[in-house]
C-alpha cells in the first residue's frame, strides 16, 4: 500500500514547520535577532552529531525502531524548550532535543525511498503529501495566538510519527545488516557530489534564513505575523507542482543545470522579498519555491539514489542531510541573524539574495569550462 507513505511524509514535515516557526515563538520572549539566530541553528549543529550517528546506527538494524525512538523522545522532549523563559536554560533544552528530532526526517525518508523504490513508484509524488502537511501547518501556526497549544501540535506531531512508524511502515532494514560491513570513508564518495554540497551549503543557507526569519520580516515591517505563515505555506505548496513531475524535470534538465537554475532562481526570490514592502506581492514571491529548495533537493537526492552504490548509500544520504539541515542552517540562522542586527532583517535577504546568484554563476562556469576541457582532450 501507497498511502502509509504518503500519511508518514505529511507527518515528517509538520516538526519541520514547528521548527521553522519557533523563532516568532522566541522573538515574543523578546530574544534578541542574534540570540534567534542562534537558537534556531542549534537543531543544524546537533545534525552534525546526530545525522552521522543516527543513519550509521539505523543501517545495521530494523529502521522503523529507530525512528520510532527518535520521534517518542522528541515527544517529551519538546516540552523542555517551552518549560523555561531565559536564553540559557531554552539553548541547553534546544541541544537535547536537536539530536534526536533532526534523525526523524532523514531516516523516514530513506524508508520510503526503499520502499517506493521496490514497489516501482516515485519517492516525488509521496514527497508531495511533505509540502502539503508542511504549508497547512505553516497556515495554522500563523494565525496560533497560544504558545502552548503550538508545543502541543509539535508534540502530537512527534507522537504520531511514532506510532506509524511502528504499526503502519513496512519493517525496512539497513544497507549494512549483514556480516559484511563497509566502514565510512570520505574517499568512497566521488569528488563532484562534494563540489554539488559546497552549492547547497551557500544556496539554501538563504532558504534556511528566509524562512526562520520571515515572521520576524512581517513584524519589523509593521505587518500580522500571519502574513509570514500563510506566505511559507505559498513557499510549501509551489513545491508540488515541480515533485509532480521531478524525475522528467531532473532527468532533462540533468542535475547540474538544475542546481544552477535554481541559484539563480533563489537569488532573484530575495532580492524581490528584499526589494518590494507589499506583503501580498512578497507572499506571491515565495511561489518561487518551485524551482528553489525542492529543486536543489531533488537533485542530489536523485543524485545519491542513482550515482552512490548501496554500500556507501546511507554515509551520502547522512552527509547530504548534514549539509541541507545541518550546516547551511547554521551558516544561514547565525551569519543571517548578525547580518540582521547591524544592517536590519530585510538586507539579510538582500545578502542571501546575493550569494545565491555569485554561488550559482561561478558552479556554473566551473562546470562548463571542466566540460569543454574533456571535449578538448577527446
Amino acid at each position: 500500500m501507497i498511502w502509509q507513505f504518503f500519511l508518514l511524509e505529511l507527518l515528517i514535515y509538520i516538526p519541520r514547520a514547528f521548527f521553522s516557526f519557533v523563532g516568532n515563538y522566541f522573538n515574543e520572549l523578546h530574544f534578541s535577532d542574534l540570540q534567534n539566530g542562534l537558537l534556531g541553528s542549534v537543531a543544524a549543529i546537533m545534525v552534525l552529531f546526530s545525522n552521522p550517528f543516527w543513519m550509521r546506527f539505523a543501517d545495521k538494524r530494523v529502521k522503523n525502531n529507530v525512528l520510532a525512538f527518535v520521534a517518542m523522545a522528541s515527544t517529551v522532549l519538546i516540552w523542555g524548550v517551552y518549560s523555561f523563559k531565559s536564553f540559557l536554560p531554552v539553548l541547553v533544552m534546544t541541544f537535547a532535543i536537536g539530536f534526536v528530532w533532526t534523525a526523524i526526517l532523514p531516516l523516514a525518508e530513506s524508508i520510503s525511498i526503499a520502499q517506493l523504490n521496490q514497489r516501482g513508484f516515485s519517492f516525488g509524488k509521496a514527497r508531495m503529501m511533505g509540502s502539503i502537511g508542511f504549508a497547512l501547518a505553516m497556515i495554522f501556526f500563523g494565525y496560533l495566538k497560544s504558545s502552548f497549544i503550538f508545543f502541543a501540535i509539535g508534540s502530537l506531531a512527534f507522537l504520531s510519527i511514532g506510532l506509524s512508524a511502528v504499526f503502519l511502515i513496512p519493517k525496512t532494514h539497513g544497507y549494512n545488516t549483514k556480516k559484511e560491513k563497509h566502514k565510512f570513508s570520505f574517499r568512497n564518495l566521488p569528488n563532484e557530489f562534494y563540489l554539488m554540497l559546497i552549492l547547497e551549503t551557500l544556496v539554501i543557507s538563504s532558504g534556511n534564513f528566509g524562512l526562520y526569519f520571515f515572521p520576524i520580516l512581517m513584524k519589523s515591517r509593521g505587518e500580522s505575523v500571519s502574513y509570514a505563515g500563510i506566505a511559507i505555506a505559498v513557499h510549501a505548496l509551489s513545491e508540488v507542482p515541480f515533485l509532480f513531475f521531478a524525475d522528467r524535470i531532473v532527468t532533462k534538465l540533468g542535475i547540474k543545470k538544475t542546481l544552477v537554475m535554481a541559484s539563480f532562481a533563489y537569488g532573484i526570490r530575495w532580492i524581490l522579498t528584499w526589494s518590494v514592502t507589499n506583503p501580498i506581492l512578497v507572499i506571491a514571491f515565495q511561489a518561487f519555491e518551485f524551482f528553489n529548495f525542492i529543486a536543489i533537493y531533488y537533485a542530489i537526492w536523485h543524485y545519491v539514489s542513482l550515482k552512490i552504490e548501496p554500500a556507501h548509500r546511507s554515509d551520502a544520504q547522512a552527509i547530504f542531510w548534514v549539509v541541507t539541515i545541518g550546516i547551511s542552517a547554521i551558516f544561514g540562522n547565525i551569519i543571517g541573524g548578525w547580518v540582521s542586527n547591524l544592517f536590519g532583517v530585510a538586507n539579510g535577504y538582500l545578502f542571501f539574495g546575493i550569494l545565491s546568484i555569485i554561488t550559482g554563476f561561478v558552479y556554473g562556469i566551473y562546470e562548463y569550462s571542466k566540460n569543454a576541457r574533456k571535449v578538448k582532450t577527446t
